[in-house]
């Protein structure tokens, strides 16, 4: 069973690719605590997805340890909130791809 959060970091991310300003980071973890789809969704527009197929790339990676969603600045969201998002992912490559 999974468990869904996200979490709004109000930063930019300090290298080359600031100018995509702040984000909200979507998480989907398992009961032990590891991410197993991750989602970083920057104001500018820009959509970083993460799963076992894609653990990462030049812009950054899945989260490497477990997380402790109890902490604070994680906000529950449901199965549907975050698929919402995965899914405007999956259209925006397979439109890249075409």
């Amino acid at each position: 069973m999974h468990t869904y959060a996200k979490r709004h970091w109000n930063e930019n991310r300090g290298d080359q690719y600031d100018s995509w300003g702040t984000s909200w980071w979507y998480f989907e973890v398992d009961s032990a605590g590891w991410v197993t789809r991750q989602i970083e969704q920057y104001v500018s527009g820009m959509l970083l997805c993460y799963s076992a197929e894609h653990e990462g790339g030049e812009f950054g990676g899945i989260a490497e340890i477990p997380l402790d969603l109890s902490e604070p600045g994680y906000i529950a969201i449901s199965h549907r909130e975050f698929e919402s998002v995965w899914r405007g992912f999956v259209v925006l490559r397979l439109s890249a791809k075409s």
